[in-house]
């Protein structure tokens, strides 16, 4: 009996050779390919970091763990046309500096597709890169590191949380990073426990559809980046939904920004943003739903606006915006105003919005009604300086004073008129 037990202990410790052997020549295999060429990576552990210099396939099967040791990027993308696909990216460096990432890539037409990413400062780092596509991957940041070294002399415990440190949320890296890039593709990913879910800098002519981002800071965290699209993305549970900054020419439509709360949290915060239009998105039950600050040009359309703490907050800055077809119901407040600015318009050939608790007259049954509505905010930027100012929301007598505005507009008081506003939901 004794001799399959031998034999049994001696192909195990082949295989783990093997395995190893694979690990350590995983570079050496990238280097001997051919430009063009297919690796085809099996199940098992492979040591990187690793840098791909030519163009190359990397096709994990059985899902193959390609691990940085905790040093730099896990796998660097230096040439074009690269694919990866298929493979577990872990335990990336923790230096942002350095921007480490389980995929860093500053070459055009990568393809990253179905990958699962964890323990990684930045998940997918896009520089200067034209034309990538980051495709139905899975990406869960670095919230911990491990504890300092304790001297040989002491008793370690190995389930003792002290194993490992929490890493604040601000000092971690993002889901997908751009910078510098132009005519990406992003679609269907999933984010999970890094600082922002994506970040935009300097990045144009990129669509992004279809990802599923939550549990970090802000979902889209975005500034200097021109045309761009943003279809059917899912930004929940998050600190913020997105803040979109110094941009202009976006479409941002068929989006849910969902349970984004905090003091300051928003669904979507614009600031800066010109010639952009916001179209048939969901914003619901964060603390402010939409907040619009020094924005101009831009289409506010078929959005849902239900269940906010305050469903839009518009700033005196913000002018010549076109709200219109958009349903607010189920707010604290519809609307909070810092300052007024004429020049926004709440209708848009002669379709306004639907007000919930309004009720306006349709003497001929088209839908919309002949007089306006009037939304008032008598509180506006006190709940701001004065926080404890918002225990009087939903009280009597400023409930009274509201009405009386929608019926006879009141001197000095801020607020909209809706010269057409709808009788049911569009």
């Amino acid at each position: 009996m004794d001799f399959p037990q031998r034999t049994f202990a001696g192909l195990v410790l082949g295989l783990a050779l093997s395995a190893a052997a694979g690990a350590s020549g995983l570079q050496e295999r990238i280097d001997a390919a051919a430009p063009g060429a297919t690796l085809k990576v099996g199940p098992g552990h492979y040591a990187g970091p690793l840098v791909i210099d030519k163009p190359l396939t990397l096709a994990g099967h059985g899902w193959p763990r390609i691990d940085g040791g905790g040093k730099g990027s896990v796998i660097s993308i230096r040439a074009d046309d690269v694919c990866l696909r298929g493979l577990v990216i872990a335990n990336s460096g923790t230096d942002l500096t350095r921007d480490d990432a389980a995929i860093h890539v500053t070459a055009d037409r990568a393809v990253i597709s179905g990958n699962r990413i964890a323990d990684a400062l930045h998940g997918i780092y896009l520089k200067k890169s034209t034309g990538s596509r980051v495709l139905r991957n899975e990406i869960r940041g670095k919230t911990t590191l491990p504890a300092p070294a304790r001297p040989a002399s002491e008793t370690i415990v190995t389930d003792s949380p002290d194993l490992c440190s929490p890493l604040n949320v601000n000092v971690r890296g993002n889901g997908i990073h751009l910078w510098n890039s132009r005519g990406c593709e992003l679609d269907g990913n999933t984010i999970t426990d890094t600082r922002d879910g994506m970040y935009f800098s300097f990045t144009d002519h990129t669509t992004v559809r279809a990802n599923r981002i939550h549990g970090v800071r802000y979902g889209l965290h975005y500034m200097y980046s021109d045309d761009n699209a943003f279809d059917g993305n899912s930004f929940a549970d998050n600190a913020a939904g997105a803040a979109i900054m110094f941009s202009k020419n976006l479409v941002v439509r068929g989006n849910r920004f969902e349970a984004n709360h905090g003091f300051r949290a928003y669904g979507l915060l614009l600031s800066s943003v010109d010639a952009t239009r916001i179209e048939g998105n969901r914003l619901c039950r964060n603390t402010i739903g939409i907040y619009l600050e020094n924005n101009n040009n831009n289409v506010i359309s078929g959005n849902t606006i239900e269940g906010n703490y305050v469903g839009v907050r518009l700033t005196a800055s913000s002018g010549d915006n076109v709200f219109t077809r958009n349903t607010f119901a189920g707010n604290m407040h519809s609307a909070e105003l810092a300052g007024q600015n004429e020049t926004n318009r709440w209708s848009l050939d002669g379709i306004g919005n639907h007000w919930q608790g309004a009720a306006p007259i349709d003497l001929d049954g088209d839908g919309t009604g002949e007089l306006p509505h009037r939304e008032v905010d008598l509180l506006g930027g006190l709940r701001r300086e004065a926080p404890a100012v918002g225990l009087l929301s939903g009280s009597p007598g400023l409930g009274l004073l509201e009405f009386a505005h929608r019926h006879v507009a009141l001197p000095k008081v801020h607020g909209i008129t809706d010269p057409a506003p709808l009788t049911t939901r569009p």
